[in-house]
């Protein structure tokens, strides 16, 4: 078996900071030959040095860590060129401790790189890479939306674990591109499912056929998602017009309150059921027929579509599927009656509006993504 050193090897969700910290520590101790992680997010507070210290730790021979240089610009979802940064000088700390963290953790022998520069002015900002993911020797994956930094640890979220050395390999050879600048567009058959690596406006046939997942639905498509946009609610729409029965399932505090009232918008045309989690909730799941399950970074909005390096997993792994359900879905309760104002509803869709021209012109000129 190649996975004798890690006990109960076997898919598995991690629902919340702490079964993944708890699991990941597990792991990366009996790890002997590599430790990748990426995020987008990564702060030096006391996720981000929990990380270091369990990749300090681990005898893995091989560490590297990615993370996307919206780091270097946004700490604790504020920008660091601000009158904040000047005023606050708890925030100038966490900036410094973020720069210190990353400077232990190269001393420790730790290979750290940032990828998707900002460019000149902010220009490449919109394209960020939104990965998340940890591989420990090629033979354990882990995929899902936690990022490094405390306030997406305290956020409902999940990591699933996937025993899948196809998996495994391929995510390793992906963040080697990554590392050497090269942002791949690609699907892959794996033992126990399949891998997209969408690219931005670059994947649009391939987000074609992944959305091919859920059209194909017979009965049901359940979504977990805080910030829901095209080109998703138009697959959903074509379902809800052949039966299939819908439902969203969205955080009832949104951090980002304009996808708040556009998924709001939505529900008040009638074509799915929509229901919440208590808080706030950065988990992102498509749970199709009750026995597809779909995982992984991506929010499957317009900001994914034009801009944004996504890793996706869809599996039909019966325990996997089965550990989902038991897990995640039993904290959903029913939304209570809430309506979206005039000036809400032409927020959300002049936001969709623009998202779609300014990445349509992305797609055309030296924005798009490489």
């Amino acid at each position: 078996m190649p996975y004798k050193r890690f006990s109960l090897a076997q898919s598995q969700i991690l629902l919340g900071s702490q079964a993944f910290m708890q699991r990941l520590e597990e792991i990366a101790s009996s790890a002997s030959k590599s430790f990748h992680a990426q995020a987008m997010t990564f702060e030096g507070d006391d996720a981000g040095k929990w990380l270091i210290d369990v990749m300090i730790s681990s005898p893995a021979k091989e560490k590297r860590l990615l993370i996307d240089s919206y780091s270097k610009l946004v700490i604790n979802d504020h920008f660091i060129p601000s009158i904040k940064y000047l005023r606050d000088r708890d925030f100038r700390d966490e900036v410094k401790e973020t720069q210190r963290l990353v400077e232990k953790a190269e001393e420790n022998g730790i290979h750290v790189q940032f990828t998707n520069p900002i460019g000149i002015l902010g220009l490449k900002y919109p394209l960020r890479n939104h990965k998340k993911m940890v591989i420990i020797d090629g033979e354990i994956s882990f995929l899902g939306g936690i990022n490094f930094s405390d306030h997406n640890f305290a956020w409902h979220d999940m990591m699933v674990e996937v025993a899948d050395p196809k998996l495994g390999v391929s995510l390793i050879e992906d963040f080697e591109m990554t590392w050497k600048n090269h942002n791949q567009s690609k699907f892959i058959n794996t033992e126990l499912g399949q891998l997209y690596l969408f690219n931005g406006s670059k994947s649009k046939e391939l987000y074609e056929e992944f959305f091919e997942h859920i059209k194909n639905a017979k009965k049901s498509v359940q979504v977990i998602s805080p910030y829901i946009s095209e080109p998703l609610l138009g697959v959903l729409r074509f379902l809800a017009d052949k039966g299939i029965e819908i439902t969203v399932i969205s955080p009832q505090e949104n951090n980002k309150s304009i996808f708040k009232n556009i998924i709001l918008s939505e529900w008040e045309k009638g074509y799915f059921h929509l229901k919440k989690y208590p808080g706030m909730s950065h988990m992102k799941a498509i749970l199709i027929d009750d026995e597809k399950l779909i995982f992984g970074s991506s929010n499957y909005d317009l900001v994914s579509y034009y801009f944004e390096q996504e890793v996706v997993f869809v599996s039909k792994e019966s325990d996997l599927v089965r550990d989902f359900t038991e897990k995640v879905l039993k904290d959903v309760e029913v939304f209570d009656s809430e309506s979206v104002s005039a000036f809400g509803k032409r927020k959300a869709d002049f936001l969709m509006k623009m998202l779609n021209k300014v990445g349509g012109l992305a797609s055309r000129t030296f924005l798009r993504p490489h």
